[in-house]
């Protein structure tokens, strides 16, 4: 049983199909390049590769030619050079350093990412905003400290540069951001003729990490699809996408994670031809004089979200179940549930209270789609 929100391949109480599975992806190194084919059971196949720093992993229970995964992991391989901002060479970064000072032309998948992404800004009333970046840097949430501004105004070596300001500065110790950093996804112009984008104000950038998991996630399956899979599952660092249905079973079965140890399952969810995210802070947060400082960051307040607990989406696509996911968790649960509800999404809410008992809110779509999940590991 996969589970959603855990790193790939993590599992609990799996049959043997999925067991052998999860065996095959922690044999595989975090760092490997590519896995080379593995039998998960019968008439399976699983590989796994190593991309936008997390573990994409395909299984499909009918034999597909090699060349079907490799095209798929090259497909993430390539819009990784173009989506990600943890490296000074992709397209994104690029675009970051000069957009303030004029319209930058975008390669067809830049644009449409970044067109997506103020789509369900604009949705979402800014509780997803793909502009967030500077506050990323400020924080130091890749691990380094905002870079000293050269050039022009706006213009730094790895993307905005932010006001001078520490952590501290940006997070005071119960109180308001003292630094207002030029966030918000009214900043971003573009120029759909021209296939362009521009900013405008200096400081303004593009973080494409709340939505890029999934873009990717929809391309890898449409790469699938074309070479003719027409089951699989596909799992991203947590954040699944079921193609069609298993061979002899209605769904597939992946698990819902504790929030607060994401490798176990407290739930289970069956799914088919759709995708299931999960966003929670309980990982991949920087220590600071405050605190962990959690990487899901709230774009209005500008400061790390509040929420303390997890939210699972599912969504017709990877790319919207990405997006809406981030969302979401920004709202918290009372105002995204009504949110939610309103738009007859599934989503579910998880959080520990103050005496460590696990607290759940849903939506009415969730228990429509997903009743009984709780109870569907047996446990």
């Amino acid at each position: 049983m996969w589970i959603a929100g855990a790193g790939a391949g993590s599992c609990l109480g799996a049959g043997p199909r999925v067991a052998a599975l999860a065996a095959f992806l922690l044999a595989a190194g975090a760092g490997s390049e590519a896995a080379a084919p593995h039998a998960a059971a019968s008439g399976e196949v699983a590989r796994a590769r190593f991309l936008m720093g997390t573990r994409l992993a395909i299984e499909t229970d009918v034999p597909v030619p090699a060349r079907a995964f490799e095209a798929a992991f090259d497909e993430v391989a390539r819009l990784e050079t173009i989506l990600s901002n943890w490296t000074t060479t992709s397209e994104i970064t690029r675009l970051n350093r000069k957009a303030a000072r004029a319209p930058v032309r975008c390669s067809p998948e830049l644009f449409g990412a970044i067109s997506t992404a103020l789509r369900w800004a604009e949705a979402t009333g800014g509780a997803f905003d793909p502009t967030v970046e500077p506050l990323v840097v400020a924080l130091g949430l890749r691990g380094d400290r905002p870079p000293p501004a050269t050039g022009a105004p706006g213009e730094a070596p790895g993307g905005p540069a932010p006001p001078d300001v520490s952590i501290g500065g940006v997070l005071p110790a119960g109180g308001a951001p003292a630094v207002r950093l030029p966030v918000g996804w009214r900043h971003v112009r573009l120029g759909r003729r021209s296939r362009s984008v521009s900013f405008d104000a200096p400081g303004v950038g593009i973080d494409l990490g709340g939505i890029g998991k999934g873009i990717a996630l929809d391309a890898a399956a449409s790469v699938l699809r074309r070479h003719g899979v027409r089951r699989a599952l596909l799992d991203f660092g947590g954040q699944v996408l079921a193609i069609g249905r298993p061979q002899g079973a209605p769904v597939w079965v992946i698990g819902i994670a504790d929030p607060s140890d994401r490798d176990r399952a407290i739930g289970a969810v069956g799914i088919a031809d759709v995708s299931v995210a999960t966003s929670g802070n309980a990982e991949r947060s920087v220590m600071t004089p405050h605190g962990p400082v959690g990487h899901i960051l709230d774009p209005k307040e500008q400061r790390p979200a509040s929420f303390a607990g997890s939210v699972t989406v599912a969504g017709r696509d990877a790319t919207s179940a990405d997006a809406l996911s981030t969302a979401l968790f920004v709202m918290g649960p009372e105002r995204g549930t009504a949110w939610a509800d309103r738009r007859e999404i599934p989503a579910l809410y998880l959080w520990r209270d103050g005496h460590g008992l696990m607290q759940q809110r849903a939506t009415r779509a969730f228990m429509d789609r997903f009743e009984g999940w709780d109870d569907a590991t047996g446990s």
